[in-house]
């Protein structure tokens, strides 16, 4: 088990970084080939589930929760669900599903809804969507992340039950004007270079981004001190992907950003925002909080997060202190 999580730091920190370094264990131990060009990580586990780690991190997150509300924050908690348990049909033949590993999405659902947060089911939605519109890759085949089609699919989702649950008042400020699809190119997804059996079989990759409008490139749409929401989270959310100009375009507001590369985890990232400039400057109305679902069994304390890890009474007393300031 150790042996997964420093592979899993490793290939996060190369895929942050924007290049993959040679891995420090064999390359067949960090990814399963699929079928159809697909490749998965080894790190998100689908033939068991440690109940007791997904209880102790989602109670974790719930505190997290019950904090941020006391510091007069609506919290929205965006878990993109799993790649390698919504698209088993691109895994090798013979792959073992336990049935328990459902309850990794639907425990933190049910858990942190009660904590007062508004998490939207993203794991029903994105299913819906590919039954409905199978041509829509919510993913990339070659890469950790979500395409932009995905991105836009869960922003719009999200925004929805943000303006029908949140009571928002109208922003004095329009969200981000967004125009055509365009085409984007992924030159090399971050798990290809792990896929020893086939070197080299894997190319580019295309999926569709929505065009900016009115303004000079996407950081200069995410740096407004006018917005009352914030994103906050790992690579997923990193504007490269388009799932904040989406989501400011449905709230009908602007949307702050602040995201760390996902080798760090989502836990410190939290903590850096609460405690930046731009926090204490701008409290926001409404904090996204990214997590993905595989982290569900990986709490503040686990080895995966490297300098980043911390106990969970401390993130909590941490968190406490920074949104009571």
């Amino acid at each position: 088990m150790r042996q997964i999580s420093v592979s899993r730091r490793a290939l996060l920190a190369a895929s942050a970084a924007g290049g993959l370094a040679a891995p420090a264990v064999a390359q067949s131990g960090l990814v399963t080939v699929g079928t159809n060009g697909w490749i998965f990580p080894v790190w998100d586990k689908i033939d068991g589930l440690d109940n007791t780690a997904l209880r102790e991190t989602v109670q974790v997150v719930a505190n997290a929760v019950t904090a941020l509300r006391a510091g007069r924050m609506d919290a929205v908690i965006c878990l993109i669900p799993s790649r390698k348990r919504l698209l088993r049909q691109f895994m090798p033949a013979g792959s073992r599903y336990a049935a328990e590993v459902e309850r990794r999405y639907s425990l933190p659902l049910a858990e942190l809804r009660r904590a007062g947060a508004l998490v939207p089911d993203l794991d029903a939605h994105f299913r819906n969507v590919m039954q409905r519109e199978p041509q829509r890759q919510l993913f990339w085949k070659t890469d950790t992340h979500w395409t932009p089609v995905g991105a836009e699919v869960a922003a719009i989702e999200t925004a929805r039950q943000m303006r029908e649950q949140l009571g928002m008042p109208p922003s004095p400020r329009p969200g981000t004007r967004l125009g055509d699809l365009r085409p984007m190119t992924l030159a090399a997804g971050d798990l290809a270079r792990y896929a020893s059996t086939q070197r080299g079989v894997y190319g580019p990759e295309e999926s569709w981004i929505r065009q900016i409008l009115g303004a000079e490139g996407p950081a200069a749409l995410l740096a407004d001190d006018a917005s009352d929401v914030t994103v906050v989270g790992t690579s997923n959310v990193q504007p490269r992907f388009g799932f904040v100009p989406v989501l400011s375009n449905q709230v009908l507001r602007p949307v702050g950003l602040f995201w760390k590369p996902n080798s760090v985890g989502p836990y410190f990232a939290l903590l850096e925002y609460l405690k930046s400039e731009d926090f204490r400057r701008n409290r926001p109305r409404a904090l996204v909080w990214n997590l993905l679902e595989p982290d569900m069994v990986t709490s503040t304390n686990n080895a995966a997060w490297g300098q980043a890890a911390m106990t969970s009474a401390n993130f909590i007393a941490e968190i406490r202190r920074l949104v009571a300031a």
